[in-house]
């Protein structure tokens, strides 16, 4: 399925310079995103749990307050409605018992931050252009 117009994107980070970085990298791809942000999954399953809201990828931080990454994930993969969106888990750690974990309970993947935003640039690129081609 080919994504016309906007890739609208969804990103769960309580870490605003976070926020800031990965919004300034998606748009250094040169693909047509639109991002939106929530900083904990209280916040994040607010936005998704109406109808009006559908974004293409999921991006989560792992630590974050009042609902971790995990769970919010856990949380995600019940609602049939994002259940064909790609969830990627995004952080600072990939320790291997924590990547098998978040696979485990169905992330599509891990993307660790980076800071180098050339890593960044190129990961999210690639992401970005094979997720859109299938």
């Amino acid at each position: 399925m080919m994504i016309r117009g906007n890739i609208m994107i969804f990103l769960v980070d309580d870490d605003v310079d976070d926020q800031e970085i990965f919004l300034l990298t998606m748009q250094d791809t040169g693909a047509d995103v639109e991002c939106e942000f929530a900083c904990d999954g209280i916040q994040a399953l607010e936005k998704l749990g109406g109808d009006s809201y559908q974004p293409h990828l999921i991006f989560i931080d792992i630590n974050m307050p009042k609902m971790n990454g995990m769970e919010l994930l856990v949380e995600l993969k019940q609602n049939p409605r994002l259940v064909k969106t790609p969830i990627y888990m995004y952080s600072t750690s990939d320790q291997k018992e924590i990547v098998t974990k978040c696979m485990e309970l169905g992330a599509s993947g891990f993307m660790k931050k980076s800071p180098d935003i050339n890593e960044l640039r190129r990961d999210f690129s690639q992401l970005i252009d094979s997720r859109m081609a299938s």
